[in-house]
């Protein structure tokens, strides 16, 4: 999972308006009445409002729909609904007004949450493309050491190699990005090897962080395309911007990169693999990737639950824009021998100055 946010910008708060009531002693009793009834008034047209527009509302703000009762299953779908129409890359789409109408009487005639997911699955996919999703309760966990894959580390003579596996949001990223910064400040003296195949994405943050010792300071990334603009950064071995903001330690290295890739190489791991396309130390070997090169807002919903909505495409340095695109690597390898893809990357780090173990 790529989370931007979610990671992820969030929209402008809705407007209030204030009226002024001015009172009269001489109308005394009759006046207050008057103010009091008209207060009411007010109160019910507000709360009538926020529990229309204001869950969507909030969601651009906290991250989630809140609510003071338990949303219908028609009031849950819409709010999604209303959160797609600000933030879904296709939003304007003819498909995406299209999957509205259609889901229309089956988001009627929903008894519970459950009965709205595939509905809008449909929707979401035709406002945002294929990197969004409605993802379930049981399966919207977030990270933890339990749940999650570790890093690899490896080294072969003077290169270190690093394997980075998926991973969700969640406590586990601090740590997962701390054994991969630690295992290239510890083993990669003259070179480094990422391996990014298998990799379904997850949460960038702590996986460009992970690899910060290897990237110079600035912008790594951008999205584009969408409802906003904006950048990923790297300044020394801290992040933001894209996924969950997160620091390592133990500073630079000076080092020539080979990056490793397959057809699962998706979402938050195109973005990584983006973060070195355009600079003369790196080269990236292997297969063209899965094509999810693009950014999601991340909305958890009132059941636990949670919303993927693609908000942007992937820019890199190079100013390519990928999306939907796969990334070809700087040099395919055919086959299905992927100690032939190892082998490549160490010739060329050979090539460099640097000794593989024999």
């Amino acid at each position: 999972m790529d989370s931007v946010p979610a990671s992820s910008e969030q929209m402008a708060d809705p407007a209030a308006q204030d009226s002024d009531l001015k009172k009269s002693r001489s109308k005394g009793k009759k006046v207050l009445i008057g103010c009091g009834s008209s207060f009411v008034v007010f109160a019910l047209v507000v709360a009538a409002l926020g529990y229309v527009y204001g869950p969507s509302s909030l969601a651009f703000i906290t991250g989630e729909p809140r609510y003071l009762f338990k949303p219908s299953p028609q009031k849950y779908a819409k709010d999604v609904l209303r959160i797609a129409d600000v933030m879904a890359i296709y939003r304007g789409s003819e498909d995406y007004a299209r999957a509205k109408e259609e889901i229309k009487p089956q988001i009627k005639e929903a008894k519970s949450y459950e009965d709205v997911y595939e509905p809008l699955r449909t929707a979401l996919k035709a406002g945002g493309g294929k990197h969004s999703n409605l993802i379930t309760p049981d399966d919207a966990q977030p990270a933890t050491e339990e749940n999650s894959e570790a890093p690899q580390v490896s080294a072969s003579g003077d290169i270190g190699i690093v394997r980075l596996p998926e991973l969700g949001i969640g406590e586990y990223g601090q740590t997962y990005a701390d054994i991969v910064s630690k295992g290239l400040i510890d083993n990669a003296t003259c070179g480094a090897i990422v391996d990014l195949r298998g990799n379904d994405g997850g949460d960038m943050g702590p996986m460009v962080a992970g690899v910060s010792p290897l990237l110079p300071d600035g912008v790594v990334l951008s999205f584009v395309g969408g409802a906003f603009d904006s950048d990923v950064t790297v300044r020394g071995n801290s992040v933001q911007g894209g996924g969950t903001p997160t620091t390592t330690n133990g500073g630079k290295l000076d080092i020539p990169v080979a990056i490793l890739t397959d057809g699962d190489t998706a979402s938050s791991a195109e973005a990584t693999l983006l973060a070195f396309r355009g600079l003369d130390f790196a080269r990236s070997f292997g297969a063209p990737t899965a094509g999810y090169a693009s950014a999601n807002s991340y909305f958890t919903l009132a059941d636990g639950a949670g919303v993927m909505i693609t908000v942007s495409n992937d820019q890199a340095r190079t100013g390519e824009v990928f999306g939907d695109d796969p990334i070809p690597p700087d040099v395919e390898i055919t086959g299905d021998d992927p100690k032939a893809v190892e082998d490549a990357a160490l010739q060329w780090l050979a090539s460099k100055g640097c000794s593989p173990a024999l």
